[in-house]
């Protein structure tokens, strides 16, 4: 027995099988003294405590070697010591009919820690060497009555720790698999946390350029009607007033900007209140600051929603009604609608045609 290959058993596998092996070899010899063997002398007696003591050591020192190191030599050695004692110690304690079952346990480990083929090998070694102790003893009639008998007990020890490996490694591999999940589950949040952050990064970019863009329009007409005012003559009183009240109006819209890009970027009104509620508010909001009729109408059950739906509504609803302020604010009405479905939720946001201003062009002296 050169090598063992052993690519399919966990090494650590053995040390599942170490303590039954102690306790069934501690059991064997506990019925032994329990019923006196006649043919035992003391030396026979110390022999065979002398050599269980060495077989329980090599058991248990051999499967943490090899549970540590995973070497199949070390496998290897242990089967090479521990099938040749324990026959020894079955040919001097043949009178005890249960002496055979001290091996059992190698039957066990072998399931534990060697392929299948590998552990069918065991299992012949030891009922072989089952056969040769009680054969020396007793005879081919006693060697076959042995290798019978034990070769059920083996299949029935087999059979019962087959089944006991299949269910640890199962929940080993549930356990493993739960551990996998937990892991997937952190690291989905990190990424959703991670495409949140990324999400309002780029609302704030857009919010941002927003501002820059439609604030420096507006200090930028300011600018404009503020030097008109200071140009105009001290006589030219009405046009003054026109520019100034341009240069207000300007001010007021820029400040109406300044305070829905705020918004927008911390829609608090969602903490607080439900979506059509804070919807509600803008609707109000936006009618009496362009004093253009609204229709607020909302259909179906009010149901409560999540954050990340709820907000790109609320969002949305922002961005029409200021679209609807910026470039249709000649518009007669507004309708502004949330219709809660059975899975969906809609938003809609329609103006009528804004008004077209006529143009008249007036001359005069330069």
């Amino acid at each position: 027995m050169s090598s063992v290959p052993t690519d399919t058993a966990s090494p650590s596998d053995i040390r599942a099988g170490r303590w039954p092996f102690v306790a069934t070899v501690v059991a064997v010899y506990i019925a032994m003294f329990a019923f006196p063997q006649p043919s035992l002398t003391p030396s026979g007696i110390i022999a065979v405590l002398a050599a269980g003591g060495v077989y329980l050591l090599v058991g248990i020192c051999g499967a943490e070697l090899y549970a540590r190191t995973g070497s199949p030599w070390a496998l290897a050695l242990f089967y090479a010591v521990e099938i040749p004692l324990a026959g020894l110690m079955v040919y001097w304690m043949v009178g005890f009919f249960l002496a055979g079952l001290i091996m059992l346990p190698l039957a066990s480990l072998s399931v534990h820690v060697l392929p299948r083929r590998w552990m069918l090998g065991v299992c012949g070694l030891i009922i072989g060497t089952l056969g040769i102790s009680y054969g020396l003893v007793g005879g081919l009639e006693a060697a076959l009555l042995a290798g019978i008998g034990y070769l059920v007990a083996i299949v029935f020890v087999v059979s019962v720790t087959q089944m006991a490996v299949r269910e640890r490694r199962a929940r080993a591999e549930v356990e493993r698999l739960a551990a996998e999940l937990s892991e997937a589950n952190l690291k989905l949040r990190d990424y959703a946390a991670q495409a949140e952050e990324l999400a309002i990064t780029r609302e704030r970019a857009r919010l941002a350029h927003e501002i820059h863009d439609t604030v420096g329009h507006i200090l930028t007409a300011l600018d404009v009607q503020l030097e008109l005012l200071i140009r105009l003559p001290p006589d030219r009183t009405e046009q003054r007033q026109r520019a100034a009240e341009q240069a207000r109006a300007l001010v007021k819209e820029g400040v109406a900007d300044v305070r829905r890009a705020v918004q927008a970027l911390r829609p608090t009104a969602l903490e607080t209140f439900s979506l059509a509620e804070a919807v509600a508010a803008l609707v109000a909001g936006f009618e009496q600051m362009t004093q253009i009729k609204t229709t607020w109408q909302v259909e179906g059950e009010v149901v409560p929603l999540p954050p990340r739906l709820a907000v790109p509504l609320y969002r949305t609803a922002q961005e029409a009604l200021t679209n609807i302020r910026r470039h249709a604010l000649t518009a007669q009405q507004v309708m502004v609608q949330l219709r809660y479905g059975p899975q969906t939720v809609a938003l809609s946001v329609e103006n009528t045609p804004p008004i077209t201003p006529s143009l008249r062009l007036e001359g005069g002296e330069g």
